[in-house]
């Protein structure tokens, strides 16, 4: 009864109020200005559809309405019944209610939300919400969208979510894929979805407990938190279970922490650091250790062992710009063990890489002029116990680059150089023989055109080296701590043409509406003057080799046809060089120059000086982007034949991409040959759902198949799988317990997650 009273008593005053307010306004308008209308009211106002009012404070839409928020650009609300609220703009919606924004969507039994501050609870719900800028095809290629639901979802932010006992997925399916619950998971939509006390559901099964989950959502593909772990087996390693921590630091900064668990052989443990400083200057850093325990094999019958150890390896690569016109670059590829390379690596490059290296550098450059301070340390391993040590430690340089001398035509340049270069050869790490010593070495250099045809080309150069070696050679070739000067001229002529050149139209041809042939010889002619205490100058570089008192003449023809190719439509297209085809021989005054000229790969494998170099062809194939070939071999007319061949191709044709490498060399009559081929092939089907890939490493004369390889990648819309299995046969130079070793690794990819490789290289050996 007394409520009764109230809501009468109420009602009454709302009823009187207007005429006592127009009764007012006519004696002191001035005193008295009327409030301001709010948004909301004039929405409500405005608003098409069946409305209920009580006291012009509460409002009621009913019959499936569709209500825009306002001061929430872009957010709706459709529902069977909504109460507003107007003096808290408290706004509650019933039946069939559901959430839109620009990004999301809920449904929900209820929702209750402040138009003040945007905050919103919905009860029973279950959204999506769209990723910004993913990757499709790790989605196969349908919408990007997170799916969530749980029994209260809370809007505490703009973009802000709590879902309180709930779950979230990327699956679309009635019973998702893979499902990750929760007592609490916040959703940030512009940045991650964190989950507290999260299992990992297969087809509902549970399978894994986290007790921190972070799914990231932003668009700058680079969120802290851990990768999605790989998983592997191989006869050498046993099961393999591989983990990663990635550490977004900022912007320009990152660091990932590895972590490698081998039943069978040991861990290892790792990081790896990269930084980009601004255009030109970045950084990678890596470290890895190894701890390995030791293992019995018994393979055929034969037992052998795995001895403990522990091993490390460090790759850095830095270019810095440091100011001042000053850059400073290092490089570092070391290891402790050469064994851990050649078991452990899956990459073919890093498992039959034996040597290790440190270098580093600044570089200035001052107008023409180029100064340089260097260091390299190489150490090249022929099996675990012997090695040889070279490199530079250290080097200077002082360059000047061509200038005009007083407006002539004549061009001027200098190099100067000091070095000192370690030689040393080692056995466990004892040096057994020492042929390091130090060089100076300054040649100033002068260039003269001596045509101005635009069919020819000739240029006379001039030279003169003088170089100071710190130690020297005796009658037997032995090295002596006594110092020796050497002094030299070098004069060489280069002729390229008359160049022949013709151009006709092709009209009919669908590749190209207008070609050019053009046929370009050349002729190069250097000698080298007579020189004194040749005898005794050690030639450890073939960078300071020369023969005195020799000439040698080198001469080719080099063809190249080039194409105006069609473009689109009526467009104009390119100009290409689709063909080269070049052929090239040296004669020598001197047979001795033959050993060191390096224009010829087959240099290194002459057994005795000849005066005729082999005939070098070389040639090109490239008629569209994606078609490159070439190859090249030399032909040695003295009468060893065939002594080089090398021929490799890339095809790239849309999703796919192939490559090819073969090489062929026996340099005399009679020796067995040596030929090798490598090749790899990767695929891409459904719409980039499904890869596959495949590679070859094949010593062909030996019968000897060094590794192969063979995987892929499936994605379905929200999770997929990627696996690979190789084969790698060790050579019997690598101190391997098993003759071959079988891998096969695999990692599940849960969509907007991705996958994880570890330090040694997974699928098709990428780290």
């Amino acid at each position: 009864m007394v409520r009764a009273i109230v809501v009468v008593w109420l009602a009454a005053a709302c009823a009187v109020s207007p005429a006592l307010a127009r009764q007012a306004g006519t004696q002191d308008t001035s005193a008295n200005p009327p409030a301001p209308r709010s948004d909301l009211l004039e929405l409500l106002e405005t608003f098409q559809g069946r409305i209920e009012v009580e006291g012009d404070r509460l409002w009621r839409l009913r019959d499936r309405v569709n209500f825009p928020i306002p001061r929430h650009m872009g957010f709706r609300i459709f529902a069977d019944l909504i109460e507003i609220t107007l003096q808290t703009e408290h706004m509650v919606a019933t039946g069939n209610v559901t959430f839109e924004g620009p990004t999301s969507r809920i449904s929900a039994e209820r929702i209750e939300f402040d138009i003040k501050d945007g905050t919103a609870t919905f009860i029973n719900a279950i959204g999506t919400l769209t990723i910004p800028n993913a990757d499709v095809a790790v989605f196969g290629n349908q919408d990007p969208d997170v799916y969530f639901w749980g029994e209260r979802i809370e809007k505490t932010g703009p973009k802000k979510y709590v879902i309180s006992n709930g779950r979230f997925t990327t699956c679309v399916q009635p019973t998702p894929r893979w499902a990750m619950g929760s007592n609490k998971i916040t959703i940030d939509l512009d940045d991650h979805v964190l989950a507290h006390h999260t299992i990992f559901r297969v087809k509902g099964v549970p399978m894994m407990y986290l007790p921190v989950m972070y799914y990231p959502l932003h668009d700058e593909e680079r969120s802290t938190g851990f990768l999605m772990p790989s998983f592997g087996t191989s006869t050498f390693r046993g099961t393999a279970l591989s983990n990663g921590f990635f550490w977004a630091i900022g912007r320009s900064q990152d660091a990932t922490f590895f972590h490698d668990w081998f039943t069978r052989t040991g861990q290892g443990a790792g990081t790896e650091y990269r930084y980009l400083s601004g255009v030109g200057s970045s950084g990678l850093f890596r470290v890895y250790w190894l701890n390995q325990n030791e293992t019995v094999f018994d393979e055929d019958q034969a037992t052998s062992t795995l001895p403990a150890q522990t091993s490390y390896q460090v790759d850095a690569a830095v270019n810095q710009s440091l100011g001042r016109r000053l850059r400073a670059q290092g490089n570092v590829e070391y290891f402790s063990d050469v064994s851990t390379q050649q078991l452990y690596h899956q990459n073919t490059y890093q498992r039959s890489m034996s040597r290790r290296m440190v270098s580093g550098g600044i570089t200035g450059v001052y107008g023409p002029a180029t100064l340089g301070g260097y260091y390299s340390r190489s150490e090249q391993f022929t099996d675990a116990r012997s090695s040889t040590v070279y490199g530079s430690t250290p080097r200077a340089t002082a360059n000047i680059a061509p200038s005009r001398l007083f407006g002539s035509p004549v061009y001027a340049s200098l190099s100067s150089e000091y070095v000192f270069q370690p030689n040393r050869r080692l056995e466990e790490g004892i040096v057994i023989a020492d042929e390091s010593l130090a060089r100076f070495d300054v040649a100033p250099t002068l260039r003269v055109p001596l045509s101005r045809l635009t069919y020819l080309s000739v240029t006379a150069n001039a030279a003169y080296r003088s170089t100071y070696f710190s130690r020297s050679v005796d009658a037997s070739g032995a090295f002596v701590d006594e110092g020796v000067s050497r002094q030299y001229m070098s004069l060489q002529t280069n002729v390229i043409g008359p160049v022949l050149s013709k151009i006709w139209d092709t009209p009919d041809s669908g590749y190209s509406d207008r070609m050019k042939h053009v046929i370009e010889p050349a002729f190069t002619v250097e000698y080298i003057t007579e020189m004194a205490n040749q005898s005794r100058v050690p030639l450890t570089d073939s960078t300071v080799v020369a023969v005195g008192g020799a000439a040698k003449v080198t001469y080719g023809l080099t063809n190249r046809l080039i194409a105006r190719t069609r473009g689109a439509g009526e467009g104009r297209g390119s100009t290409r060089e689709f063909l080269t085809v070049g052929v090239q021989q040296t004669y020598y005054t001197n047979p001795e120059t033959s050993l060191f000229d390096t224009q010829y790969v087959s240099y290194s494998g002459r057994l005795k000086p000849i005066d005729l170099s082999p005939i070098a062809l070389t040639a090109r194939l490239s008629p569209t982007p994606g078609v490159d070939a070439n190859a090249r071999l030399e032909y040695d007319v003295t009468g060893n034949g065939l002594q080089i061949l090398t021929a490799g191709g890339a095809l790239t044709s849309g999703a796919s991409s192939s490559n090819l490498s073969f090489s062929r060399q026996r340099f005399t009559p009679g020796s067995e040959a040596s030929s090798y081929l490598t090749a790899s092939t990767s695929w891409r089907f459904a719409q980039g759902r499904t890869t596959a890939f495949y590679g070859l490493n094949w010593d062909i004369d030996a019968k000897y198949i060094y590794s192969q390889s063979l995987g892929g990648t499936y994605m379905a819309q929200c999770c997929g799988v990627r696996a690979d299995f190789q084969v790698v046969n060790f050579l019997p130079s690598v101190s391997s317990p098993i003759p071959s070793d079988r891998r096969l690794n695999f990692a599940f990819v849960l969509a907007g997650l991705g996958t994880f490789s570890n330090f040694f290289g997974l699928f098709g050996g990428q780290p």
